[in-house]
């Protein structure tokens, strides 16, 4: 019997055993009244109880205690038939069935039988003594009633562990088909599976990882590392494999990471692979799963998907720098083939062609500065209310010459660490469009406000014509723009500047109200 069910068992035995000794001296003291008799019962029945209680909830020779709790229930029987002698049939038998229920083991109702035997034969004997009046025969009933009962009960736990031999073979033949149905599985996938104990010893692992670590004619069960290692001198190769099955134990939650496999020109792959522990009810290491899936051709398709989208994008930049520049080259085209022609050259062309070069060399700059980024800029800590009101005050005679007001609320802001070119070009692209979206005629509102220690918000609101919810989502395209001669790189590069500011851009509008573009910039610049 398992010993944790056999203590929870005398448990319940020797709480029956306590009240039952509260009920002989409940029924001394009611009915009897004998003080020394009392008395004696008292100290014995503390004793006896107080001794067993401390071998039951101590766990101390638990097997044994069985025994002993068995033989206080018999003292117990003495006690009560002593007060109540017509109850010795009854009670006697009624104990054996007790203890077979409660046990359901050969021993204690052995035991439990044979002191019945010796009680019942004790009062029979001495009936006279217990105010009983003796007939002949009447021990032999009380045996033959005895062992009926011992005998039924002999035969019920001898049925009772029958039908638990079938149960357990039953569930051990589940337990097997289940076993060999997981293990045909494992074997049937395409990833490398194996499983090892807590000590680093491996349990079980499928055809692929035997044949990856050519371990089919070997015998790897309960063996470690450095057995197999010393057995198979392919399999020190995949030693990267299980270097890091600490980390895994340590953080006690699935482990996932690519390993890079190559060995000389035999074996090249890339595996992602996961390595699971679990752990007993105490804490202590049980198993590792490690299940790893050969991603080498993902890799490669990845790779090539990454290359072929960088080509799309080159060409697609490509095509819209030609398209934006092949305007401006056909008007200079054309007055040159005018001068060509012996067409009259007025001045004016002159300024129409430098102002067409211009515009060429603005695509080619911000082309250009999509193309290099310059990632190391230099940075250093800032006041952006200072750059804020710089960028105002250039744009003050143009935005007077249109009628538009531009009102403004500047806290005192945070230094915050950046480029100043770069942030104030950023304020610039996003004036430059609040102005020409306003058109004349209109307001500008700028606030600036320190977001607690985690940076800085600056907030610009116009009420010009606004931008369609279709358009909104486009804008930041390359090429894309609401602006009928817009190149849409300017706020490409605003976001590629903010990107390394680990700032942000956020654009609201609605049409004929008006847009609101949030510029946040953090405190830290730290990646």
């Amino acid at each position: 019997m398992n010993i944790q069910k056999l203590h929870s068992k005398n448990v319940l035995l020797i709480r029956i055993l306590w009240g039952c000794f509260i009920l002989c001296m409940f029924v001394q003291v009611i009915k009897h009244k004998d003080p020394v008799f009392i008395g004696i019962l008292f100290g014995s029945g503390i004793l006896v109880c107080g001794a067993l209680s401390i071998f039951v909830f101590k766990k101390l020779f638990i097997k044994q205690t069985m025994y002993l709790c068995v033989m206080g229930m018999s003292l117990v029987t003495i006690v009560l038939i002593d007060n109540e002698p017509v109850i010795s049939n009854f009670y006697l038998i009624f104990l054996v069935i007790f203890i077979l229920t409660l046990y359901q083991d050969y021993r204690p109702i052995i035991l439990m039988t044979i002191l019945s035997i010796f009680i019942g034969a004790h009062y029979y004997q001495y009936g006279d003594r217990l105010n009983y009046v003796y007939r002949e025969g009447d021990f032999s009933y009380f045996l033959f009633t005895l062992s009926v009962t011992f005998i039924v009960a002999f035969l019920q736990i001898r049925y009772s562990r029958a039908v638990k031999r079938a149960d357990d073979a039953k569930k051990e033949e589940v337990k097997k088909d289940n076993e060999e149905q997981i293990l045909a599985l494992i074997n049937s996938m395409p990833d490398l599976i194996y499983i090892q104990d807590g000590a680093g010893r491996f349990i079980e692992m499928n055809q692929y990882a035997k044949a990856l670590f050519k371990l089919e004619d070997i015998d790897y069960r309960d063996k470690r590392l450095e057995e197999l290692f010393t057995k198979n001198e392919w399999f020190k190769h995949f030693q990267t494999c299980f270097s890091n099955d600490e980390i895994a134990w340590e953080k006690g939650m699935p482990y996932r990471f690519e390993l890079d496999l190559s060995i000389e020109n035999h074996f090249s792959a890339v595996f992602d692979i996961m390595k699971v522990p679990t752990f007993f009810a105490d804490g202590s290491r049980k198993n590792l799963l490690v299940i790893g899936r050969d991603i080498t051709e993902q890799k490669k398709s990845y790779d090539l998907f990454l290359k072929s989208e960088k080509l799309a994008v080159v060409s697609e930049l490509a095509a819209g720098v030609a398209h934006e520049i092949r305007n401006p080259l056909t008007s200079i085209k054309g007055f040159m083939q005018l001068v060509d022609q012996g067409g009259e050259f007025k001045r004016d062309y002159v300024q129409v062609m430098l102002s067409e070069i211009s515009r060429m060399e603005s695509i080619v700059s911000e082309y250009l500065s999509l193309a290099k980024p310059n990632e190391n800029s230099p940075k250093s800590l800032q006041p952006i209310d200072t750059l804020v009101r710089n960028v105002m005050t250039l744009f003050e005679s143009q935005a007077n010459l249109k009628n538009i007001m531009i009102h403004s609320e500047i806290e005192h802001s945070n230094q915050i660490l950046c480029n100043p070119n770069e942030i104030k070009q950023v304020f610039i692209n996003i004036l430059q469009n609040a102005i020409e979206a306003i058109g004349s005629n209109g307001d500008i509102f700028i606030y600036l406000k320190n977001i607690g220690e985690d940076g800085v918000e600056i907030t610009f609101i116009d009420n010009g014509c606004g931008i369609e919810k279709e358009r909104l989502m486009k804008i930041g395209e390359p090429f894309y723009s609401t602006k009928e001669k817009g190149t849409g790189l300017g706020l490409l590069t605003s976001n590629r500047i903010m990107e390394s500011h680990n700032g942000s851009i956020k654009i609201d509008s609605e049409v004929n109200k008006g847009t609101e573009v949030r510029v946040f910039l953090p405190t830290s610049q730290s990646k």
